[in-house]
């Protein structure tokens, strides 16, 4: 989890497994951790004297910098680490750190061995984290390390970081909405906000109820495709804050309440988030986190 908001609200969902909190938590919630039996990360100085102050102690893991250089505590300020662990009798239940580039084989042995002396140098302060973790889905894809526990996330929805040839994952979700409106218009024509298209030919478009508000991309205006009836239907014009317009010319029969599919497979045809992502130039990680949360989920089992 990223948050202990994200965190707790598995909790009152009925989760009772155990989560680890990756993000920065304000010492004002570590009480609210602790009474959901949430497990935080400390990754700097500040956060850890925190720690000491608070009436109710989480149990916590420690974020160890080693090169990525987002949260953590770098290699050379470990001594120092190790030394305040023991001073305050503070016992991380765990360790970890954060592949920056998986793929990459001798980035990837930098990593893990500044990890590893990380790991040695708290040893000899009498530091023991009872789970050390690196990797994250491209790590377990890559093979990189053997360590305890893994943190499986974008994995989980059937992607991999880089689109690899032979995926052995499936994408699990898709993202629908249903055609409100449509219309014919005449070649000549133009559409959206600043009239940026203009219809080559007398079309048909169909109205979608849904925009970059819910996670549509803006820059899927004029070149993203959508599924209407198991055929691809063309952006039209600008996505807008909460509509966007698709052009189903050579698609029969499409009517208001038809299915359409923004991120899937319908029928023979797939919408992927890699292939959305690689219009806009951002990663699938972005396209699939970026859906609105107050979007309707329904998960089925297969």
């Amino acid at each position: 989890m990223d948050s202990i908001t994200e965190a707790l609200r598995l909790r009152r969902d009925g989760i009772k497994n155990s989560i680890l909190v990756f993000g920065y938590t304000l010492s004002a919630r570590f009480s609210d951790a602790v009474r959901g039996g949430i497990t935080l990360t400390i990754s700097s100085f500040e956060g850890l004297a925190a720690l000491r102050r608070a009436r109710l102690r989480p149990a916590f893991h420690l974020k160890l910098d080693t090169g990525m250089h987002r949260q953590g505590f770098p290699e050379h300020e470990i001594p120092k680490l190790a030394a305040l662990l023991a001073h305050w009798r503070l016992r991380p239940d765990g360790a970890y750190s954060h592949y920056a580039f998986p793929e990459n084989a001798r980035d990837s042995r930098m990593q893990r061995g500044c990890l590893e002396r990380c790991i040695r140098e708290l040893a000899r302060a009498g530091i023991h984290p009872r789970i050390v973790h690196m990797s994250a889905t491209g790590g377990v894809w890559e093979r990189r390390d053997r360590y305890p526990m893994v943190r499986i996330g974008f994995g989980l929805f059937g992607y991999l970081r880089r689109p690899v040839a032979k995926n052995p994952l499936q994408p699990v979700l898709t993202w629908k909405t249903v055609v409100s409106e449509v219309k014919r218009v005449k070649r000549g024509e133009r559409i959206g906000y600043d009239f940026t298209e203009q219809f080559r030919r007398d079309s048909v478009i169909a109205i979608l109820p849904i925009g970059y508000w819910h996670g549509f991309d803006r820059g899927l205006s004029g070149v993203g495709e959508v599924l209407v009836r198991g055929k691809r239907a063309k952006v039209m014009g600008r996505v807008s804050m909460d509509m966007t317009a698709v052009d189903v010319t050579n698609i029969r029969g499409v009517a208001i309440g038809d299915e359409a599919v923004l991120i899937g497979r319908q029928g023979s045809e797939f919408v992927g988030a890699d292939e959305i992502a690689e219009k806009i130039r951002t990663t699938a990680y972005e396209v699939l986190t970026r859906i609105n949360p107050l979007i309707r989920r329904v998960i089925r089992e297969r």
